[in-house]
């Protein structure tokens, strides 16, 4: 890439690095997005900390990232650092973005070329650039997936024991059953 380009892609008008937020929760019960809103602020005060401009926002509220549907705030932004709208990703950690080794191989593959940089409120800078930033992307991203199978493991093996002993686990009460009490 030039560097004319390039610093097309960095420089917003006003002169500052330009810079994307991605925010993601997988459950939001009440539907408020409060956590999404708590992500975004912690990132718009890391923006501001790195003189970046936020150009843009993507928020996936209520959606896993593990589950496999569809993101469709993540594709946009994919699509958009394709397109060079900005040069720096912020989020408010690794496991906001992806879940998935196949994801993240996906991200590093548009964000490498650019050199698009990654930057989180938790895990800190992530060069893909080198071996070495993605090397512990990619460990991240293991950790991660890691995390939350084992988190489903967990929920399992309580819906098997609450199954076991004739008690109810969430979801629509079987055989329309209601409690008494």
């Amino acid at each position: 890439m030039s560097p004319a380009l390039r610093s097309a892609i960095d420089v917003a008008a006003g002169g500052r690095p330009r810079a994307v937020i991605y925010c993601r929760i997988s459950r939001d019960r009440e539907g408020a997005g409060l956590g999404v809103a708590r992500q975004r602020e912690d990132c718009e005060a890391l923006a501001e900390q790195l003189n970046l401009e936020v150009v843009e926002v993507y928020e996936d509220n209520d959606l896993s990232a593990y589950s496999g549907k569809p993101r469709p705030g993540y594709r946009r932004m994919l699509q958009d650092l394709r397109d060079g709208r900005a040069g720096t990703v912020l989020a408010w950690h690794t496991d906001r973005l992806h879940r998935s080794p196949s994801e993240l191989e996906e991200y590093i593959d548009i964000c490498e070329p650019l050199r698009i940089e990654t930057r989180t409120v938790k895990a800190g800078h992530l060069d893909l650039t080198t071996a070495t930033g993605r090397m512990i992307a990619r460990q991240l991203g293991v950790q991660a997936r890691y995390e939350v199978e084992r988190m489903v493991e967990r929920q399992r093996r309580k819906r098997d024991e609450m199954a076991a002993k004739g008690q109810h686990f969430g979801g629509r009460r079987p055989f329309g059953g209601r409690s008494t009490v």
